[in-house]
């Protein structure tokens, strides 16, 4: 079963929910993760850079080191019609305005309110990490007890 994790940036909560799952997660379930917008101000690709070079990242990848994951290295990815395809499961995390059709229209989609943590203190990302990792927790239960992709 492949799960896909869709925020805007592809640096806060979808790097969260990919990492989180992969780590629960039995074998046969596989998570990945995207953004609606992976650019900057200036409308730049930021696609395939890695999320250390960013200073929005910092207290996610803090988060996450606080839980035993290692963010360091993830690199951001832009979503595209093909990953849509593959994902069994799409969780968007995204603000509705920055979703592209071919996301809005897939059968597969699944919504999950979560702040974005961009500009957050520590404290508070640590908040919306937890909010996540329950949220994934309860994913997994359901995959579990569905014998989804097993």
């Amino acid at each position: 079963m492949k799960i896909l994790f869709v925020c805007r940036g592809n640096v806060g909560r979808s790097q969260i929910a990919e990492m989180v799952f992969n780590k629960y997660a039995n074998a046969g379930h596989h998570a990945f993760s995207a953004g609606t917008w992976v650019r900057d101000k200036s409308g730049e690709s930021m696609h395939g850079r890695k999320l250390h070079e960013f200073e929005s990242a910092k207290e996610v990848i803090f988060s996450l080191q606080e839980i035993g994951i290692d963010l360091n290295e993830n690199k951001r990815d832009q979503i595209n019609e093909q990953m849509v395809e593959d994902a069994d499961i799409i969780v968007v995390m995204a603000e509705e305005h920055t979703i592209p059709e071919f996301l809005k229209n897939s059968h597969k989609v699944r919504y999950w309110e979560v702040e974005d943590p961009k500009g957050m203190d520590q404290g508070d990302t640590n908040k919306i990490q937890e909010q996540i990792s329950k949220l994934v927790d309860k994913l997994l239960d359901e995959l579990q007890s569905t014998n989804v992709g097993m």
